[in-house]
């Protein structure tokens, strides 16, 4: 059968056995425009007697979420003046957007706000303040202009995280706004086990974001949360507290983006899609998500480009102090809280089950480095899985990795 992905910014068309398996999610339709609008102008009214006349600062994401920036803040300006307001882009510790960058986020609008767009930079102290430490003993720095504004609006997209269990939410604000010790401290909790897609009730990660961010949210905040298709298009949103709209935009996307399996697969392609097969550190999402379906001694098939390079350079860094997936499982690196740590301990415990292989344009050695074989093509990464198990292996395809999350069931139907 041919199966067509995206792949370096090109559709690659290959040709696998034809018992191989898509996994694919449920389709939902969009919502109408009128609708989208409809919805944020109701909830919005309801609360404007909070936002008259004070300075708002709207909170959104940078282009490594696909939310549709533009059309949101359109909307709002429609109950909002322009000259009231100002945009925090909440790049937590990604590189300052280039306004190349903006002015895609932005649209139509970036003209309207010139001069009103900050861009967070989590190492510019002199614009972050400390505001307390949480009961996981993270230190909370959070941006002064937040700190500062009268009235906050988030805009969002909720989707499966493997780290914190769910984007969006809280995210806007930490590790969205803040500083990088704070981000540190927080991803430290990482290397739990319940640090994972879909899973809020036990995840660290998840529960000291929100213990911070409670801290750090004193203006009236108006939250839109967002859950979108896999090509942008807006199937839902939820308004207004920001802890409520998480939480129902959450239990939506959980079944929007978790796929029901009731067997595991010898050999999974894990396709990693725009704008998460950016760079190395982003892929991960999806070698966390496609080992899910794994079987125990198989092989996960990881694709994607990687055109902007590693991305976050501190796990590889890492590495040289923890050279082997046995040595990333030490005491010594268990109790290591240096940011990217992790990347090499999630890696090195599946490791410990199944092969890990990466098709990605980056140096090989890099790849190696962090424990991965690299591969040159996806054809050479099937030839050679089909070789590993003497010619036939049950195959599945996960399209979308960094988003879609195989979820196991079990005969009788349980999770």
């Amino acid at each position: 059968m041919k199966v067509e992905f995206p792949y370096g910014g090109e559709i690659v068309e290959m040709e696998f056995p034809d018992e191989t398996v898509i996994l694919s999610a449920h389709k939902y339709n969009a919502l109408p425009d009128n609708e989208v609008y409809a919805r944020i102008e109701k909830e919005y009214l309801s609360r404007r007697k909070d936002f008259d006349g004070k300075k708002v600062s709207i909170i959104i994401n940078d282009l490594t979420r696909r939310v549709p920036t533009e059309k949101i803040l359109k909307i709002l300006f429609d109950f909002l003046p322009v000259e009231k307001v100002q945009i925090l882009v909440a790049t937590g510790t990604h590189p300052v957007p280039p306004e190349e960058d903006l002015k895609q986020l932005l649209g139509d609008t970036y003209k309207r706000l010139h001069g009103k767009v900050i861009c967070h930079n989590c190492d510019d102290r002199k614009m972050l303040e400390r505001i307390g430490i949480t009961s996981y003993g993270t230190p909370v720095e959070i941006s002064r202009r937040f700190l500062e504004a009268e009235a906050v609006i988030c805009v969002n997209s909720v989707e499966p995280h493997f780290l914190a269990g769910f984007t969006g939410g809280r995210k806007s604000i930490i590790p969205g706004l803040a500083g990088r010790d704070t981000v540190i401290a927080n991803h430290s909790l990482a290397k739990s086990a319940e640090a994972r897609s879909l899973n809020l009730e036990t995840n660290p990660v998840h529960i000291d974001l929100v213990e911070a961010t409670e801290m750090a949210v004193k203006a009236p905040l108006f939250s839109i949360q967002l859950v979108l298709s896999r090509n942008g298009e807006i199937i839902d949103l939820f308004c207004g507290d920001l802890t409520d709209s998480f939480h129902e935009a959450a239990k939506l996307a959980r079944d929007v983006y978790s796929i029901l399996i009731g067997e595991t697969f010898d050999v999974v392609f894990a396709i990693g899609e725009y704008p998460l097969d950016i760079n190395l550190y982003q892929l991960q999402k999806a070698q966390e998500h496609g080992a899910e379906a794994v079987s125990k001694g198989g092989i996960l098939v990881v694709v994607g480009a990687c055109e902007e390079g590693i991305g976050s350079p501190y796990f590889v860094k890492l590495a040289e102090d923890y050279p082997t997936p046995e040595a990333a499982l030490s005491d010594i690196a268990l109790n290591d809280n240096r940011f990217g740590i992790h990347k090499l301990v999630k890696t090195a415990r599946r490791l410990e089950k199944i092969k890990i292989w990466y098709v990605t344009k980056l140096d090989d050695k890099v790849v190696g480095k962090v424990y991965f074989v690299p591969k040159c093509s996806p054809q050479d990464a099937l030839k050679d899985a089909l070789d590993y198990f003497g010619g036939t292996a049950s195959i599945t395809i996960l399209k979308d990795a960094c988003f879609l999350v195989p979820e196991r069931i079990d005969v009788k139907g349980g999770m």
